[in-house]
């Protein structure tokens, strides 16, 4: 496995977590791993290699990568260990897709059970939001705000579905938050959910979030294309 095992284990000091399963814990640092390069794309992933650098057992290990396997970030090669799948925009078309039809689904069952905790949470992460530039937790925020507005759903098949959704659009998430108009924009969406969830409008909530979903991948398409190599 080529990587930079020092970065490797940086990465387990920011996740290791006593609170999470082994298995959990590797998979939060590979996914992390992939995501922000330092597993390159194509790159072999070997469980002996993984389990060394992060002072684990293979077991775990494994359990990790199938559960990365189940996001599409990694591929199993016979007697060979996984290997990281690269992105597409293929693949972002058809995470964003799947978003639009079980989101708004979601959130209109979601909407009569929120408390009015839930929508203070929702607006406080707005807030949050509008006044930081740290992409990281600002990746949080983002993923937390669209899980609270969500939670009145969480007792329902499709909400254990969005996990992977979340995870698998990670990726494509990080272009979207390259430039301060797209995370303006975007905040600005959060805000006018917020006041819809607060407001019990369930058809105009899941008219915004479908829009909101469209506007993201349609810039993240845009940024995928532009970095296609030119002949």
């Amino acid at each position: 496995m080529s990587f930079d095992a020092p970065a490797l284990k940086q990465l387990a000091l920011r996740f290791r977590n006593d609170t999470v399963s082994t298995p959990v814990f590797v998979s939060d640092v590979l996914r992390e791993a992939i995501i922000s390069g330092v597993l390159s794309a194509h790159s072999l992933i070997r469980q002996d290699s993984v389990a060394d650098v992060l002072v684990v057992s293979k077991i775990p290990v494994r359990e990790a990568l199938r559960t990365l396997e189940g996001e599409n970030l990694v591929q199993f090669e016979r007697n060979r260990g996984a290997r990281v799948l690269p992105g597409s925009i293929e693949e972002m078309n058809e995470i964003f897709e799947l978003r639009k039809i079980l989101e708004p689904h979601l959130l209109r069952q979601s909407i009569p059970n929120l408390t009015p905790r839930d929508t203070r949470e929702a607006h406080s992460l707005v807030e949050q939001e509008a006044i930081s530039n740290d992409p990281e937790k600002l990746g949080q925020l983002n993923r937390q705000f669209h899980e609270v507005i969500l939670s009145g759903a969480r007792d329902t098949l499709g909400y254990r579905f969005l996990s992977i959704l979340y995870n698998a659009s990670e990726r494509y998430l990080r272009l979207h938050r390259r430039e301060s108009e797209s995370r303006s924009r975007s905040n600005t969406e959060h805000r006018k959910l917020a006041d819809a969830c607060l407001a019990q409008d369930g058809a105009l909530a899941s008219e915004l979030l479908l829009q909101h979903l469209e506007a993201a991948r349609l810039v993240i398409h845009g940024k995928l294309v532009a970095d296609l190599p030119h002949s």
